[in-house]
């Protein structure tokens, strides 16, 4: 069995049954980190988070343990910071709301140049110049949050419908995860989870008997309802893996997302 292949088959297993979130964040040796009883999440990024936000924050507004806050803009991205600067709009929220964890989502629209008005510089995509600058903003980000107390988790750009624009999300992804975990953000994988067992785009998720659930927007970037759920679920799981002491209160909230 292929790495991948197993870890599609794990990860099914953990989207289908929260409690294993508990379970493997019980493993001793872990992170002894302490958290507060009642924990305040920070979403930021494009549009994506927007939408993470959105579906998520309606069933988990009532819980008590977890505060969700919403830090993002649609049509927003890295690679213009005279549009918006994330790096200091990411600054601002913090400052402002005081999270213990920050959830960052973003690329959607960074296939751009990315333009530097400072140094009058303008970078192609796919290039080193591009690679360097575009990780730099990625670890100020991490790195400016973490001086704050904040824990960061980036979530990884998902396979999309277009295969060039599939290509293109791979390339961001290699860079994004290599500044946040150099910086000392969790990184979490969303690729294995929106991708079928052969690698392709998977545009719905398994329903009961023989029937099939929506998982993707029509536009083949975005998700559904019960998509972004999943993909809450995904990256709680993975943080109260690797640090157990969020595990209480992300286990609640990725029982209240199951769909």
């Amino acid at each position: 069995m292929t790495n991948t292949l197993a870890r599609r088959i794990a990860l099914g297993t953990l989207l289908a049954a929260p409690f294993l979130i508990r379970e493997a964040a019980a493993q001793p040796g872990e992170s002894s980190a302490t958290v507060p009883e009642a924990v305040t999440l920070l979403y930021c990024g494009d549009s994506l988070a927007q939408g993470l936000y959105l579906s998520t924050q309606p069933p988990l507004r009532r819980r008590p343990a977890l505060r969700v806050v919403n830090g993002t803009r649609h049509s927003t991205g890295l690679t213009r910071s005279d549009e918006w600067d994330w790096v200091q709009v990411a600054r601002d929220n913090v400052a402002r709301n005081q999270p213990n964890l920050m959830l960052a989502w973003i690329g959607a629209n960074d296939f751009r140049p990315l333009v530097d008005r400072g140094a009058r510089a303008r970078y192609q995509f796919g290039t080193p110049a591009f690679a360097e600058a575009y990780g730099a903003k990625v670890s100020l980000m991490t790195r400016d949050a973490r001086a704050k107390g904040v824990t960061v988790a980036w979530i990884g750009l998902p396979n999309m419908r277009d295969t060039a624009f599939a290509g293109a999300a791979r390339k961001l992804n290699e860079i994004q995860e290599a500044a946040a975990r150099d910086a000392g953000a969790l990184w979490v994988p969303s690729w294995d989870a929106t991708s079928d067992p052969t690698g392709h785009f998977r545009p719905s998720l398994p329903g009961p008997g023989q029937t099939e659930r929506r998982f993707r927007a029509d536009d083949g970037v975005h998700f559904s309802d019960i998509g972004y759920r999943t993909i809450a679920r995904l990256a709680f799981a993975t943080i109260a893996q690797q640090l157990p002491a969020f595990a209480e209160p992300l286990n609640g909230a990725a029982e209240a997302l199951t769909v």
